[in-house]
């Protein structure tokens, strides 16, 4: 994926697209993490309390309780009611101790997040959740910011 603005090419690896509430993906989360903290995250980076408006571009982590290396599943508000959603853990500092090992631990972001699609098609509905790659913005004036959004996300959260 390029840093260049202009590049809208997606890389995304899993992520999926779906209208839903913040209290729905709240639920998908408990699916998935076991105890876990929420943390509301500007798209200039500040951490807030989760009060108040969530403003497009921000992101809210749900990150379990646990370390080293945490698992993770990252919303970001990309229009109104409509979030991408990843699932990613932190690698550890020396990396993994092997090919296999990192093997496992994509295997287990890629059944998080198949886990998330399935509680949110239930929740939401089928027609409420998109894989990322199949996913076309409805205006074509919102198309670069919403992709752009997407792909800063994917760079700033992918471990």
């Amino acid at each position: 994926m390029g840093e260049r603005s202009e590049d809208m090419s997606l890389n995304t690896e899993g992520g999926i697209i779906v209208e839903a509430s913040l209290d729905i993906l709240r639920g998908a989360a408990e699916k998935v993490l076991f105890e876990f903290n929420e943390t509301h995250i500007k798209d200039n980076g500040e951490k807030k309390p989760l009060i108040g408006a969530i403003e497009v571009g921000d992101s809210i982590l749900f990150e379990e309780d646990i370390k080293p290396c945490p698992a993770q599943i990252v919303v970001i508000k990309i229009a109104e009611k409509l979030w991408y959603i990843i699932s990613t853990s932190e690698v550890p500092r020396g990396g993994y101790p092997s090919g296999v090992e990192a093997m496992r631990a994509t295997q287990a972001e890629e059944k998080k997040i198949r886990m998330i699609r399935e509680f949110l098609s239930k929740t939401a509905g089928k027609d409420k959740v998109k894989d990322v790659r199949n996913w076309q913005p409805d205006m074509r004036a919102e198309a670069a910011d919403v992709l752009s959004i997407i792909n800063s996300a994917a760079r700033k959260w992918r471990h």
